[in-house]
């Protein structure tokens, strides 16, 4: 009776497939990682933006800076020279139990109620590329 090795695979064969499965997903799964925080990065920098617009324009129609980030999500823009807009400053951001905006993370962003300016401390745009500490 003659054996046909090719129709069956040895588990040492097995194993070594099975390894490089996994050397592969593990490869990519480093790569997703790395691309989900420049994604989140990205996203807080343009929450940061719209907050900040935001600041401005609750500054030109209130004359004065909000008291903090909160007071963006609750109110809503008043009208100005016959030019109304029903809607919030802040409309869309994830919030924390208390109402305030927060990050990809689940942080608060950071408000200076001197300058009117919704910040992060790790949150760097360096030649137009993100980087954080």
């Amino acid at each position: 009776m003659k054996f046909n090795r090719y129709k069956r695979f040895t588990s040492f064969e097995n194993a070594l497939v099975l390894i490089f499965i996994l050397l592969i997903w593990i490869t990519l799964f480093t790569y997703y990682k790395k691309y989900e925080e420049v994604v989140k990065n990205r996203v807080s920098y343009e929450q940061l933006y719209q907050i900040n617009t935001a600041i401005m324009i609750y500054t030109v129609t209130k004359g004065k800076f909000p008291e903090n980030l909160r007071v963006l999500v609750r109110e809503e823009m008043v009208e100005k020279e016959g030019a109304f807009i029903k809607k919030r400053y802040i409309e869309g951001l994830s919030l924390d139990r208390d109402g305030y905006p927060v990050d990809p993370w689940g942080r608060r962003y950071k408000y200076d109620k001197l300058r009117g300016l919704a910040y992060m401390d790790d949150l760097k745009l360096v030649d137009n590329e993100l980087k954080t500490k």
